[in-house]
């Protein structure tokens, strides 16, 4: 017997909702008291936990959550910044030939928002609360100093990121490869 697959996808509300209900954050959810330590210290203990959980058994279905996330994510952004290429040289009136069409699909109103709160979950992620409701470039230089001092954490699970980088680029791989078999069996059904 196939057994139901699980449904990991939210919608765009739910995820916000979420994000607003964890305003403890992964530190008070795994008992770290963050006034005890350095901000470095603290940063290095936090995603440390993060990623022990995130790739452990019992990370699975969150692993596939942002997975689905981030290849809607970057598919999307990879439609819209080829979208503005094309309009910035203005081509974006010439007529495009259907498999280009169908490989590149207009962004509808769900990817615009996914990939707006994609953004700000990044922020969230790496502590930049404030660049989450707004962004500034004085918040990029300091979530780029403190994410220098991850590098040596982050290479303890060198493996496994880049797995979870493989099945990002096959998902994405997938994605394209449906578009454009999608296109071809309408092409053979009018033919």
């Amino acid at each position: 017997n196939a057994t139901p697959k699980l449904e990991t996808r939210l919608t765009s509300s739910r995820r916000e909702d979420l994000m607003a209900e964890s305003s403890g954050g992964y530190s008070s959810a795994l008992g770290i008291n963050l006034r005890e330590e350095g901000q470095s210290q603290q940063d290095q203990r936090t995603t440390r936990e993060a990623l022990r959980f995130f790739f452990s058994p019992e990370g699975n279905v969150f692993r596939e959550f942002i997975l689905e996330e981030i290849v809607s994510f970057v598919d999307a952004s990879g439609r819209e910044a080829s979208q503005e290429v094309m309009m910035a040289l203005g081509l974006n009136n010439l007529p495009m030939p259907s498999l280009i069409r169908a490989m590149n699909p207009t962004l509808s109103s769900e990817d615009k928002r996914s990939v707006q709160q994609v953004r700000k979950l990044a922020q969230f992620l790496v502590g930049d609360f404030e660049g989450a409701i707004s962004p500034s470039s004085d918040g990029v230089q300091r979530n780029s100093e403190r994410l220098r001092t991850l590098v040596p954490v982050i290479r303890e699970y060198a493996p496994q990121l880049r797995e979870f980088g493989t099945l990002l680029g096959v998902r994405l791989s997938e994605k394209a490869i449906s578009r454009g078999l999608n296109w071809a069996s309408s092409r053979l059904v009018t033919a």
